[in-house]
């Protein structure tokens, strides 16, 4: 298994602001008070991942990102098993992005 590399909120924004995919592992209930407000966004729960990862392209950078830095690390580890290579762990998940500033989508 490949060490996790982890990327800072501001970071990890400025590479989806460049077109790199960010992949949110949180659940459904989560997501719907507040997510990411990034262009490449994809929703896959972690609960769900090992149905849904062949949504993810290969071969591409991909930021994985949750709460806070716990889930996301998971969902790394379980895709490094399926052959994905070039992740990002999103350090602090979306506490640490909103309080870095960084926009989030609030349904509150």
């Amino acid at each position: 298994m490949a060490e996790i590399i982890h990327v800072a909120p501001k970071e990890a924004f400025a590479l989806s602001q460049q077109g790199v995919l960010l992949v949110d592992v949180r659940e459904a209930d989560e997501v719907a008070q507040k997510r990411y407000e990034v262009a490449h966004y994809l929703h896959l729960p972690l609960s769900k991942l090992a149905e849904t990862y062949d949504q993810l392209p290969v071969g591409q950078k991909l930021i994985i990102a949750c709460l806070s830095g716990g889930r996301s690390q998971k969902a790394i580890a379980f895709l490094q098993s399926k052959g994905y290579d070039d992740l990002l762990n999103l350090d602090g998940g979306i506490k640490a992005w909103e309080a870095e500033g960084l926009p989030v989508y609030s349904a509150i």
